[in-house]
């Protein structure tokens, strides 16, 4: 076995290393994007739960949604019934609340709007909450 071969063996175990790195990166990911939308589901499902019949909102949530405006999507049914189907949940922002939402996460991940551009550019995030 010459030097050639050695440092051939070497690169190759490097590519591997990386591969199952990238494999387990992509495994992540998956099993993020699922738990993040299971998350959500429920939450949104919790916070239609927490209205009452007549449409407002009881203090729960409201302080759940901290000041936005949670309307269910279709709110009227047939003779002054309610249809509310826990999934269809607006939430309205005004653009103002929208970019404080976004200066406020930016700053709990200490991550300026530049810097998480660029980590999603190179698909290499320094944390699974950026």
């Amino acid at each position: 076995m010459n030097v050639d071969d050695v440092i051939a063996e070497k690169i190759a175990a490097a590519r591997a290393r990386a591969e199952a790195a990238k494999r387990r990166r992509a495994a992540f990911a998956a099993a993020r994007n699922r738990g993040l939308a299971l998350r959500h589901a429920a939450k949104l499902r919790n916070q239609a739960s927490a209205r009452t019949t007549d449409g407002s909102a009881t203090p729960t949530a409201g302080a759940a949604t901290a000041g936005f405006n949670v309307t269910p999507a279709n709110d009227s049914g047939p003779a002054g019934t309610s249809v509310e189907d826990p999934d269809d949940v607006v939430i309205e922002v005004t653009e103002a609340e929208f970019h404080t939402a976004v200066r406020d996460s930016l700053a709990r991940l200490g991550l300026t709007y530049a810097e998480l551009e660029d980590q999603a550019r190179r698909r290499d995030f320094t944390s699974a909450q950026a």
